[in-house]
């Protein structure tokens, strides 16, 4: 063979070689290498490349092997999937990969997760508490019958701007609910206020006429049907729908005792009552389509998604009620706390329960749930919490806090936290001299 025939064929191997790509590696190899990789740079990143990689991160089972090696020997979800989510896997993979990388104890929680505090701004137990707007602002209501509105600071403007309405009811505030940018408070007043959130912070909106006597303890709202229900002292359930007048669409009975907790969504209201009851409300057929005693303890909190219901009872139980099965409890756990629960939200990532113990504990949404971690309220016992885009609130006798992903914060809360060793938190206190 010639010099140039070596050459020719030199050049040849050497196009074959530089034409070798991720396309041509065996597909346990490719998984292989996706397994370095975070599960969010996997599905919005290399899922769009090209129609191969395409089809072979496709296989549910991929996903399903990542979060069973995340829990291990627990059951991912709770309750079966809906068949038609195409996109459910993959989703859950990203938001318990997530979840894990914030709040586990055995990674560093100090370096992702920061801590910030409001005191001194209501001056009793703080039992209405909500985030809006994605966690960006904070509203709270007291039994001093004042609301604060609390605008977290961010990268825009480094210093918190906290408002105060005083005397915004006449009684205890006892819950707050939203719908877009209106505030709903309920009290003992015997009413339900609607405030505007404004850039200046909230603004009376209108008031809404009570048909029955007796303090209302409990509001929730369903944005997609622009209403909302309000649970009262005496038993009744009261549905208002906002773009009409200030009158119920809605009245009804389900309990014998006070109606402590309402959750609702667009097709059923879910109530929670001192009798020991829990009442499922049909808005389609506006009937009561289930109605039982859990055990003989109090339910005190509800979590309710498309397809798993959540109560937490005095004892510092969780239920698991399944709407697929005409509500009923199909599996009940312990949670380790020592008092009464307070607050349970799930996410596809975790679950978060919280109680008068003082203590938050985060979890897998798994059957068991994974122990993460456990928070410490510096506020005594926890009355409420709020869980919103991977931003936790919680409240107590004397403030507030909050715990976020450092991502949302600015340089200076940033390197605040690196410098308070003490509490490995951000402590952002609001003084009687602070602005309100």
């Amino acid at each position: 063979m010639s010099d140039a025939e070596q050459s020719c064929d030199q050049v040849e191997d050497d196009q074959t070689h530089s034409r070798l790509s991720l396309l041509d590696l065996p597909v346990e190899i490719f998984l292989h290498i996706c397994s370095f990789l975070d599960a969010s740079t996997v599905v919005h990143g290399l899922n769009l490349v090209c129609k191969q990689f395409n089809e072979i991160l496709r296989d549910d089972s991929i996903w399903k092997v990542r979060i069973s090696h995340m829990c291990p020997h627990s059951d991912y979800p709770i309750l079966p999937p809906a068949e038609d989510d195409e996109l459910f896997w993959k989703l859950s993979c990203i938001a318990l990969e997530k979840s894990i990388s914030l709040w586990t104890e055995e990674g560093s929680m100090k370096d992702s997760m920061e801590r910030l505090s409001l005191s001194h701004i209501h001056g009793s137990t703080i039992d209405g508490l909500q985030l809006v707007h994605n966690g960006s602002i904070c509203i709270s209501g007291a039994r001093d019958r004042s609301l604060v509105c609390w605008k977290l600071p961010n990268e825009d403007n480094e210093k918190e701007n906290v408002t105060c309405i005083n005397f915004a009811h006449d009684g205890w505030i006892w819950d707050i609910t939203s719908i877009d940018n209106m505030i709903y408070s309920c009290s003992w007043d015997q009413s339900v206020k609607a405030w505007t959130l404004t850039d200046t912070g909230l603004v009376h909106f209108k008031t809404y006429e009570m048909v029955v006597a007796g303090a209302l303890l409990s509001v929730a709202s369903c944005p997609e049907l622009t209403l909302f229900a309000t649970g009262s002292f005496f038993k009744t359930v009261l549905v208002y729908d906002t773009r009409s007048g200030s009158t119920p669409m809605i009245t009804y009975e389900p309990h014998r005792g006070a109606v402590m907790k309402l959750v609702m969504n667009s097709e059923f209201i879910v109530s929670a009552s001192e009798d020991k009851t829990v009442s499922v409300w049909d808005l389609r057929t506006r009937k009561v389509i289930n109605h039982f005693t859990i055990t003989q303890s109090f339910p005190m909190c509800i979590c309710m998604q498309k397809d798993v219901i959540y109560v937490g009872d005095n004892t510092a139980k969780l239920y698991v009620l399944d709407p697929k099965k005409n509500f009923k409890v199909v599996k009940s756990y312990p949670t380790e706390h020592t008092k009464a629960l307070t607050g349970v939200h799930v996410s596809p990532g975790c679950l978060i329960t919280s109680s008068t113990d003082k203590t938050v504990r985060i979890s897998t949404p798994t059957n068991p749930p994974r122990h993460l971690a456990t928070l410490e309220s510096n506020y005594g016992g926890i009355t409420r919490s709020d869980y919103l885009n991977d931003v936790l609130a919680i409240s107590g006798s004397e403030g507030i806090e909050i715990w976020r992903p450092k991502s949302r914060s600015n340089a200076f809360f940033q390197r605040v936290n690196e410098s308070d060793n003490d509490r490995g938190f951000v402590g952002s206190n609001c003084s009687d001299s602070d602005p309100v």
